[in-house]
């Protein structure tokens, strides 16, 4: 039997969400331990269940501008490696929402830089405590995910390759849950080296494409380090969620989902886990492979009636009012609201 470290990156958000369904469907699935490599402030919520879980933690500060965190892993990958410190913000030429985070000319909507420095975080703390040689697999993924189904058992995850759940690629392969042996999962987790011990060689690997995203900057980074055809894919049997509360920085807000009482972030995601719920309930379930025959786009949403729709709909309304309420400039808000629904 393998032996298995799931390692959550960045924020144990939506854990009043998930956890219950992460425990069961992947922790207690696998027989896996738990690692976090976290960015935290000092309102961090120490009592939530994933912190309580962690075999390890590694964590950072959470910084106002990650151009800092950039700077501090590349003075410790250059003090290690003997090497003087390139002017790595060259890379900030190629434009996209990867730099999000990053103080910059040109700033980007989202916290998408936060990933790679948590993915090295990781990396330094499960080389530096001499974690990695204790686990043959290593899962990477993320607080905010709601598990309908078992997580894939690694019996038929063939393990001399990687593993992203199919779907959500946009241009490149999905950065939110990977599958990896001990072998590759350090080439998995360095991409931000590229950045800060090799930037004007990734520079010009890079300048002839525009609007560069999360998920085609870690494509690129397997790449150049000839892992890019050992990817493969596995059913999405999960979803991103986020709490109704939440007002935290986020890519996508996602939309409220009644029928589960919470945002649902990725409307793509929530369907196709939905579709794959109904055929896979069990590690058997994954090891019969009549799943592998199943198209989730065959799948009908059950009819909602017109009066429960009704409801539904005075239940987004009023969400979208208390979210205007609870922000910044919330009368603001409220009014340019008031008259977008008064214009429909």
């Amino acid at each position: 039997m393998e032996n298995v470290l799931v390692c959550v990156l960045a924020k144990t958000r939506a854990h009043e969400l998930t956890f219950s369904s992460f425990k069961r469907r992947v922790l207690d699935e696998l027989g896996a331990d738990l690692a976090l490599a976290l960015t935290i402030d000092e309102k961090y919520d120490y009592a939530n269940p994933f912190w309580q879980q962690a075999k390890y933690r590694w964590t950072a500060p959470d910084f106002s501008d990650y151009g800092k965190a950039f700077d501090l892993a590349q003075r410790w990958l250059c003090l290690q490696h003997s090497l003087p410190s390139p002017d790595w913000r060259l890379m900030l030429q190629i434009k996209g929402i990867w730099q999000g985070g990053i103080q910059s000319p040109d700033p980007q909507p989202s916290a998408s830089s936060v990933l790679p420095f948590c993915r090295w975080l990781l990396l330094q703390g499960l080389q530096r405590d001499a974690v990695l040689d204790r686990y043959d697999r290593l899962v990477i993924t993320r607080s905010d995910f709601v598990w309908l189904c078992p997580h894939p058992p690694l019996s038929i995850l063939d393990p001399d390759a990687i593993w992203f759940p199919n779907g959500e690629h946009y241009g490149g392969v999905n950065d939110r849950h990977l599958v990896a042996s001990r072998a590759d999962v350090v080439n998995c987790l360095n991409g931000i080296e590229d950045i800060l011990l090799h930037p004007a060689e990734l520079y010009q690997e890079m300048k002839h494409h525009a609007g560069w995203n999360d998920e085609q900057l870690l494509a690129h980074h397997l790449t150049r380090n000839g892992l890019l055809p050992k990817t493969k894919y596995f059913p999405y049997v999960m979803y991103t969620a986020r709490a109704v509360r939440d007002e935290g920085p986020t890519w996508s807000r996602g939309r409220y989902e009644p029928t589960v009482g919470h945002f649902v972030k990725y409307e793509n995601e929530f369907r196709a886990a939905i579709a794959f719920s109904t055929v896979i309930s069990s590690a058997a379930d994954w090891e019969g492979g009549s799943w592998r025959q199943f198209d989730p786009a065959t799948m009908l949403p059950p009819p909602i009636s017109f009066s429960r729709r009704i409801w539904y709909g005075c239940q987004r309304v009023g969400l979208r009012v208390l979210s205007a309420l609870n922000r910044p400039r919330r009368v603001a808000r409220l009014g340019r609201f008031l008259k977008t629904i008064a214009r429909q």
